[in-house]
């Protein structure tokens, strides 16, 4: 333990603890619970509608009426069965992510739009992602881009390779004999202050259990390597420190907390809904491609396989991917949801236990 090495106390500000978060929301916000979060999104974005003018107000106008379409083909897929589901379902998550990126101010309606999707001529179980262009708008690279990790070249992606790729189909995936063992390490990350309170830090850390089922030597690599030293040692933890430590009084915890909160962008670390809230993994084997945009390229295959390739889709169907696809298309949908609500209103939203 390095000399001088304190424990930390949980970092709160105006009595609620601080808390690690996938998006941009603010310290201390209260997560949310929500049944509908259809009706969540529409309340918010026209909370907001009502504050813009000009081209703010018309692409917050076609975020509106996209996420309206969304939630009519969410719930025609839900009454739906394969293969049709799968077509259903890509258009439910394609008009969700351009509501997405329309609020994020990608201008639609000006130019020619494109997928940036399609299936490779030639190549079963493939999927062609196409660079960006500046005749037309490629709704993949504007997705991307929103979440971070934009399309830099074209490229060719395997209906396998993306299924690996989705947090929530790892477990099945690796099960199924795909991979030997698990890419994505549990994880905590805290936000801590030490004994005076007026220093701000982040320890991450993962139980030692899991050294036998992920490759743990992978971890303190890249970015993790130079941001984190070892942290207070706790029994049965791996636990590193930040070794950035921010000068936080109430005035300003706010802004330390966005700092760190922006800086761990690019550590991978991945998001999955639960029945007790997100839980969050750091993928020691990442794509290019954040997961949600693996999970609207994979649901893509299904649903345009489904429209021009019976047979390929038949034998998807018929053959060693169905639980994949299976599952893909019935925990994806409400995870992509959820995620993407949280997007769009900057505040993180879960299912009540109620609902599940």
């Amino acid at each position: 333990m390095p000399k001088g090495l304190e424990p930390g106390e949980v970092a709160k500000l105006n009595y609620n603890e601080l808390r690690y978060a996938h998006i941009a929301t603010k310290a201390g916000e209260q997560q949310i619970l929500t049944a509908d979060p259809w009706a969540f999104v529409q309340r918010a974005l026209n909370d907001r509608l009502a504050k813009k003018r000009g081209k703010n107000r018309e692409n917050l106008e076609r975020a509106i009426y996209f996420a309206d379409l969304a939630e009519d083909f969410y719930a025609a897929a839900n009454r739906a069965d394969l293969p049709t589901k799968g077509t259903l379902t890509y258009y439910f998550m394609l008009n969700l992510a351009k509501a997405y990126i329309a609020a994020k101010g990608t201008e639609l309606e000006r130019k020619q739009e494109i997928h940036g999707l399609s299936l490779e001529h030639g190549v079963t179980q493939t999927v062609k992602v196409h660079s960006p262009t500046t005749e037309v708008v490629n709704i993949f690279f504007e997705f991307s881009k929103a979440l971070g990790a934009p399309v830099s070249t074209t490229s060719t992606v395997t209906l396998l390779k993306a299924f690996g790729q989705i947090p929530e189909l790892h477990s099945l995936y690796v099960s199924l004999g795909h991979s030997t063992k698990r890419k994505l390490l549990p994880i905590e990350y805290k936000f801590l202050v030490n004994g005076a309170r007026d220093r701000l830090f982040v320890e991450l850390s993962y139980e030692k259990k899991h050294e036998t089922k992920v490759d743990t030597s992978k971890f303190l690599k890249d970015a993790r390597a130079t941001y984190f030293r070892d942290g207070y040692p706790r029994d049965g933890w791996i636990v590193y420190r930040s070794k950035t430590r921010r000068h936080a009084t109430k005035v300003n915890m706010a802004d330390c907390y966005a700092k760190f909160i922006s800086e761990s962008r690019k550590f991978n670390i991945v998001s999955l809904l639960t029945r007790n809230g997100y839980r969050y993994y750091c993928d020691l084997q990442p794509g290019p491609f954040h997961h949600l945009s693996y999970s609207l390229l994979a649901m893509f295959y299904v649903g345009a396989a489904a429209r021009y390739r019976p047979l390929e889709i038949k034998a998807v169907l018929l053959g060693d991917l169905r639980p994949l696809v299976s599952e893909l298309v019935t925990v994806t949908p409400k995870q992509f949801l959820y995620q993407v609500t949280s997007l769009l209103t900057e505040k993180v939203c879960l299912i009540p236990l109620s609902e599940i």
